[in-house]
């Protein structure tokens, strides 16, 4: 290893420690600087690779000639088009099959309860070593059928040959069990190599340039896909000197066990960051000693920035912020304001004054609140009241078959309901002739409650704020109609929404009816709330968006350090690991991409965002163009589009290959609709087979890929079709500038969209253009400049 890469890997454990999965990645580098001869230097004394082959075959034929071994086939010779990569100069590139003389899938074993020898299966092959705790045991008669050669020997290499998420990883049988019986079932492939060291084999196989290819090697079905003996014997090693293959593992070994230590050492600072966080929230949730509660803020405040460095602490501090404000501890009491219990009075006066004028119907009685059953002490001014006491009405939607004509009255479901808040999207429709309306209009302030569904959603609820002109809800959700002029419905909504409010009033009465968990109305109105003097519920609705505002921007700080701290190691590694060589990869180490030909690798991708989107309402060939642009310039997959500046957006026609291709592989079909206005969408159906490409997309992208992009796929699947388009246009404008070496303000990106793009863009407003330039910020679809840029329709090369 050279002076230049032993400080660059060094600086990878500094900055591996910080980046997510970055120790992941780390080990990925060494195995791929191990196996492209960076780790360790090359001694010219020793004998070359060449010669090592040679005494290998030399044995080879002296076990033939002593019938140890069956007589091999001749391996092919390896071409200059096939190495994947340029060697070192006493290395080659060799065939597995030319240095083992024995690759041979195990047999299908008849079993029984208890015998002799015990059977290899896949769960017993485990990257940690060999696993003999699941092995069964096999019937002694059938060992008669059995050649001496398929009977394990310490140093063979085991390696999972069948099934998606198992199939590539490998292990060795320890020495120790060379006297042990053992055979290996179907679903394991013995590599007995000859006259290497067989811990360099076991790493190769652990490199990511063989486990990126595993997958798209194999054949078979998805959930049995196979890696067949002559794939395995035809597989690809580098094959160094024999004793630089010694020091090779010596180093691999140290340097992994730095890993370990720096796993071990994140983990424990990331415990102790929760584990303290806890500690400190519990105080200030428990104590009532004023001086106490502010040394537990002071400490909270001391360690702040390394508190919150993990999102799961910002989660629990919204959590605690809420429990917090319902707890009286958020702001101060003003012993002059009006109490609670005056205001109850006023609320049951307006109460009685709608009754006996008809306009709601007189309410039942409700069981007064005995001090036991008070989830938690409120100050003196305050008091615990049931939901039914604040309430209007309390009312169950409706049940009308609901429909897709966004000319009728939107209904809100229960997918409308999402961190407390509702989103105003997504609709489904009903007539607004129907005899529950007008009574079942929504107002603003209206309190809308999840009743059923799965028990994490029951007991969601949000606040109706007015976003459409006229709108109702289905029956599975209840509305609470509060008397909001006289009280602060923000913070009631709120109160529902803090930690207590689910613990203590809705999971003990939750019950669970064919399947589903439900909570009705009866109990919801019974369910009690901590009610504050009117001016204080206003005072904390006000602190709590100064602190949840504090929130969102920790959050989006988190989210720039790891984004950057990620790009940083990638952008390292890849600089380590391709660079130096005296010949261009035509296979990646740490690429995935280009591990298969990209016309595959864009299909595979382009079938898995097909098969998370199809099915949703607006999805069609404007947004599968979109989504696939953003996979590439936001995510970061190497699709090598050349998107245009088009009516509907960036669009690069690969989209229409893809259909046709689609349809030819049965992996979905194409239908183009006539919808209401007269124009034409393009929808697809997914088959069955859409499920094999699927499954090896999930291979090509690492697991920070496939995150972010499912992230973004969920964040733009109840998108409208214009929707995804204006999101698309400007992150591509926004990345434009990027590219260009600007740093573009708002005005500049909106202006952009509608004067430098299409015509037809001019018809969305800068206010709406605004908006959505938020939710690109909000949702962190942020550009970041990475190619390709989008080109007018005169410039694009199509030939």
């Amino acid at each position: 290893m050279n002076k230049h890469t032993a400080e660059l890997l060094e600086k990878h454990f500094d900055t591996a420690f910080a980046a997510p999965e970055g120790i992941k990645k780390l080990r990925e580098l060494i195995l791929t600087l191990a196996m492209q001869g960076k780790l360790v230097p090359q001694d010219p004394n020793e004998q070359p690779a060449s010669e090592l082959l040679q005494e290998i075959e030399a044995e080879k034929q002296r076990l033939v000639k002593e019938a140890k071994i069956k007589k091999p086939k001749p391996s092919l010779p390896v071409t200059e088009e096939e190495k994947p990569y340029a060697l070192p100069q006493e290395w080659e590139w060799v065939r597995l099959g030319a240095i083992a003389s024995y690759i041979q899938r195990g047999k299908g074993p008849s079993y029984v309860d208890f015998s002799t020898h015990r059977v290899i299966s896949q769960k017993c092959v485990r990257w940690y070593g060999l696993d003999l705790e699941p092995a069964r045991y096999i019937d002694p008669e059938s060992l008669e059928k059995y050649e001496p050669l398929r009977f394990l020997q310490g140093g063979d290499l085991l390696w999972n040959s069948t099934g998606t998420g198992t199939i590539g990883r490998a292990c060795l049988v320890p020495y120790d069990l060379n006297s042990t019986e053992l055979v290996a079932d179907s679903h394991v492939t013995i590599v007995r190599a000859l006259s290497i060291n067989n811990q360099f084999l076991w790493r190769w196989i652990q490199s990511p340039w063989v486990q990126a290819g595993i997958e798209t090697s194999a054949s078979g079905t998805t959930n049995q896909i196979e890696l067949n003996t002559s794939t395995v014997i035809n597989h690809l090693i580098p094959l160094p000197p024999l004793a630089e293959q010694k020091r090779i593992v010596a180093k691999i070994d140290e340097l992994m066990a730095r890993c370990d230590e720096l796993e071990k050492l994140r983990t424990s600072q990331q415990e102790a960051r929760l584990t303290v966080h806890a500690t400190a929230i519990k105080q200030l949730l428990n104590i009532a000693e004023p001086d106490q509660h502010q040394r537990a803020q002071a400490f909270l405040a001391e360690h702040f920035s390394e508190l919150y460095a993990v999102k799961e602490n910002v989660a629990e501090l919204r959590k605690t912020i809420l429990q917090l404000a319902v707890m009286g501890k958020l702001v101060p009491q003003n012993s002059d304001e009006q109490p609670a219990s005056e205001l109850l009075k006023e609320i049951e006066a307006e109460k009685q004054r709608l009754v006996k004028e008809g306009k709601i119907k007189k309410p039942k009685p409700t069981p007064s609140i005995a001090q036991a059953g008070e989830p938690f002490p409120v100050p003196d001014n305050w008091r615990w009241v049931r939901i039914a006491e604040l309430a209007e009405s309390v009312d169950y939607g409706t049940s009308q078959k609901t429909c897709d004509d966004s000319s009728l009255v939107p209904v809100y479901r229960m997918g409308n309901i999402s961190n407390g808040r509702l989103i105003n999207e997504g609709f489904k429709y009903i007539s607004p002739k129907i005899d529950e309306l007008p009574r079942l209009f929504l107002q603003p302030n209206d309190i809308l409650f999840n009743r059923t569904n799965s028990y994490e959603l029951v007991g969601k609820s949000a606040l109706y704020t007015g976003h459409t002109e006229k709108a109702t809800f289905a029956s599975y959700l209840i509305r609470i109609r509060l008397f909001d002029a006289l009280l602060s419905p923000v913070f009631i909504s709120l109160a529902m929404n803090a930690p207590y409010f689910r613990s203590t009033q809705i999971e003990p009465e939750i019950v669970q009816q064919c399947g589903q968990a439900n909570f009705n109305g009866t109990k919801l109105s019974l369910c009690v709330v901590p009610l504050p003097p009117l001016a204080e519920q206003h005072r904390i609705v006000t602190r709590i968006d100064q602190l949840m505002a504090l929130c969102d921007s920790l959050e989006q700080q988190i989210n720039a350090t790891t984004d950057k701290q990620t790009e940083l190691l990638s952008n390292l590694i890849r600089a380590q690991s391709q660079g130096n060589t005296a010949k261009e990869p035509h296979q990646a180490s740490l690429s995935t991409a280009q591990v298969i030909d990209l016309a595959t690798y864009r299909a595979n991708i382009g079938c898995y965002a097909f098969s998370k989107l199809a099915n949703t309402q607006y999805f069609g060939r404007t947004a599968a163009a979109k989504v696939m642009y953003l996979a590439q310039a936001h995510i970061g997959l190497d699709l090598d589009l050349k998107p245009e500046r088009e009516a509907a957006g960036p669009l690069d026609i690969w989209i229409y290959d893809f259909e046709q291709q689609g349809q030819g592989k049965r992996w979905f079909e194409v239908n183009e609709k006539t919808l209401a206005n007269g124009r034409k969408k393009t929808e697809y159906r997914c088959l069955s087979a859409l499920s094999e490409p699927v499954a090896k997309a999930e291979v090509l992208m690492t697991p920070g890929q496939k995150t972010e992009f499912d992230r973004l796929i969920y964040a733009l699947a109840d998108k409208k079709t214009e929707e995804v388009e204006i999101i698309a246009t400007l992150f591509a404008v926004w990345n434009d500038f990027l590219i260009d070496g600007v740093q573009p303000t708002d005005a500049q990106i909106i202006s952009d969209v509608r004067e430098n793009w299409h015509e037809r863009k001019a018809r969305f407003t800068p206010t709406e253009l605004g908006r959505w330039l938020d939710w690109l910020r909000k949702e962190n679809v942020i550009p970041r400049g990475l190619p390709p840029r989008t080109v007018q329709q005169s410039r694009l090369d199509l030939d």
